[in-house]
This record gives C-alpha cells, sequence and structure tokens, in this order.
C-alpha cells in the first residue's frame, strides 16, 4: 500500500514501488517472489543484524546522528545503515559485540597515532598521543573526542577541550561506570571522523 506524505507517493503502487532518499525518487518492480532462506548460516546473520540495530537504537542521539550520520550522506545512505554495514560481523547472536572489531566511528581522518594510557592518580588517567597533522583532513585543530560504553551497550561522550595539537587529555573516572573508552579525531567543519581507538576498563 502506498502513502502520501508532503505530496509526494510512496510505497507499493500496482507493479512498482516508489521511494525517496535525499531529495532523489527512485522506483522499482515489486519482486516477483520472494526469498526468505532460513539456513543456519543466515538466521545467525539476521540475528547479528538485529544485535547491531539495536546498538543503534541505543545512540542515536548520542553517536549515530553527529557522527556516523555525515558519513553516511557521503556513502549515499542513513548513518544506521552505515553503521550496520560495517559492524554486523562484530555481534554475536546474543547481542553482544566483539570490541576489537566494533567500528564505533568511521572516517577518513587521520587517526589516533601512537595512543597511550597512564595512571595519573586514583581513577584518574591520562590519554597521550602523537600530533600526526599532515593535510587539510588532519589538522591540529581536530578535537579528541572520547567516549564510554557501559555493559548495557549505551554510550556517553565525555565533554572534552582537547585537540590533536596537544597531545594529551587527562580523565576522571571517579564517577564513571564504563567498561570500555573510545576515543577518535573530529573536523567539525567537515563533518569527518576518524576511526577509533578502545580501551579496557575492567
Amino acid at each position: 500500500m502506498a502513502s502520501i506524505k508532503d505530496k509526494l507517493i510512496s510505497g507499493l503502487v500496482g507493479p512498482v514501488i516508489i521511494s525517496h532518499r535525499y531529495g532523489k525518487s527512485y522506483i522499482r518492480s515489486k519482486p516477483i517472489k520472494v526469498k526468505n532462506p532460513r539456513t543456519p548460516g543466515q538466521v545467525i546473520q539476521r540475528s547479528k543484524f538485529k544485535s547491531a540495530s539495536q546498538f543503534v537504537s541505543r545512540n542515536l542521539d548520542e553517536l549515530i546522528r553527529p557522527y556516523w550520520n555525515p558519513e553516511g550522506r557521503r556513502n549515499a545512505m542513513s548513518g544506521q545503515n552505515l553503521f550496520c554495514k560495517l559492524n554486523t560481523h562484530a555481534f554475536n547472536s546474543n547481542g553482544f559485540p566483539d570490541i576489537t572489531r566494533l567500528k564505533l566511528t568511521t572516517g577518513d581522518l587521520g587517526e589516533v597515532n601512537g595512543l597511550r594510557v597512564e595512571k595519573a592518580g586514583d581513577n584518574i588517567i591520562r590519554f597521550k598521543w602523537n600530533n600526526n597533522s599532515r593535510d587539510k583532513k588532519t589538522s591540529e585543530e581536530n578535537q579528541f573526542k572520547l567516549f564510554g560504553m557501559n555493559l548495557d551497550l549505551k554510550v556517553k561522550e565525555f565533554p572534552c577541550d582537547a585537540l590533536r595539537k596537544h597531545e594529551a587529555y587527562t580523565l576522571d573516572l571517579r564517577e564513571n561506570t564504563f567498561v570500555y573508552l573510545f576515543c577518535f579525531f573530529w573536523n567539525p567543519q567537515l563533518q569527518l571522523a576518524s576511526n577509533n581507538e578502545w580501551i579496557d576498563c575492567t
């Protein structure tokens, strides 16, 4: 069944399906027969995709909309879809990610290089990295971003004023119960992120 919103028709109209994305309209034929294989591999894959989608739902406002949507637009898809495309393989069928494979961010911005973490006091840690600024995308002014993730897979951004050129940031963990920390660089003008690095806090 088709629907009309803002004078645009979308959905099934006879033998065709009409859809709209980023200001463009698309028409495709309705599939004659939809295959729905239920092999063990397909069942596992669908379960992983469901887990990735649930992670997205938990973290739309903190992570997906501000950091994945810009990269998604560059790839002609939504931030949610791009996250699932790059991360479904990182989840198991029980809903938990393999942190070593999870991409909390993605992008072409120069990455956090030479990351080191050291204790700076009780429950206080210091991040250190190398200033590897090289080109227009990788400038000294790129913001250092820091996120924590708890056992419920909820992500929270820490307020942070460090830049790439500072090569260090100190974090007080006394009031936080995160099991993993993720850091990356962000260019607000280009809306571009680097891939993240992660730290186990357990």
